[in-house]
């Protein structure tokens, strides 16, 4: 089937390494030009190398969190590609601890790039999307902010991100404009946290795995950025609104 997303622009945050990487690949497959965001430049260098194999790609070092960061990139990806049609918030952080534990900052610091970062980036991109006929906005959130799990301001912030998400649908629906939540659940990712744990503590692994994940297995990075790819194309026009779990039946929430 094609899919309608070759020659579209999609910009994606948090696109050095991991399920950023993975979807701005999987777009640039498409025939997508790829405009990526990271603030480590080493990585998004080899990156924006990698993607531009599979087509047309730029890299922007900056901190989406910075409101000057984001105009910048934005501008810069409109210069360079005339315009936007799909958004991807995918950059994120999770800071363990307990409410006692946590400082005002460390909330702070999680509502900024889980929350606020999104909704920066929503606002800056729609007028363009608008300008095109409409447009697509993926907010990455995860199963742990669908129900109770994960960090306590983590959850806390991605639950905002989901309600967020369908508000914004309903508003921007009368521009063609779709704004949708990907749900992701224990993703493996190369030199991610998951390995790490595994790697130190394999009696966890069996254990995690044994109790959580009843497909026998964490997800892959691929199998989150197809549904990227799925709510990203035109193909989708009648899906706003959603929020979909990529968890392989990890999650319980029956919503």
């Amino acid at each position: 089937m094609d899919l309608g997303l070759t020659g579209k622009v999609a910009m994606v945050t948090g696109a050095s390494r991991g399920l950023g990487r993975a979807m701005a690949h999987a777009l640039a497959d498409e025939g997508v030009h790829v405009s990526v965001c990271a603030r480590t430049r080493d990585a998004l260098n080899q990156a924006v190398a990698a993607l531009t194999k599979a087509g047309s790609a730029i890299g922007f070092v900056g901190d989406v969190t910075k409101p000057d960061d984001a105009q910048r990139w934005v501008d810069e990806t409109v210069k360079k590609f005339g315009g936007i049609d799909v958004l991807v918030n995918n950059a994120g952080t999770a800071r363990p601890g307990a409410l006692a534990e946590l400082p005002e900052s460390a909330w702070q610091e999680q509502f900024d790039l889980n929350l606020f970062a999104p909704i920066r980036l929503a606002r800056l991109c729609a007028g363009h999307m608008e300008k095109r006929g409409g447009g697509s906005i993926i907010n990455i959130g995860s199963i742990y902010g669908r129900e109770s799990g994960g960090p306590l301001a983590y959850n806390a912030s991605k639950a905002a991100l989901h309600s967020f998400t369908k508000m914004l649908a309903r508003e921007y629906a009368p521009k063609n404009i779709r704004v949708n939540t990907i749900a992701p659940g224990s993703i493996l990712t190369p030199g991610g946290i998951w390995e790490q744990l595994f790697r130190e503590n394999p009696a966890f692994e069996k254990d995690f795995i044994g109790h959580e994940m009843p497909a026998g297995r964490l997800g892959r990075p691929d199998e989150v950025a197809f549904a990227v790819v799925m709510l990203a194309s035109p193909r989708a026009s009648w899906i706003t609104g959603t929020n979909i779990p990529v968890d392989g039946a990890q999650g319980r929430s029956i919503l």
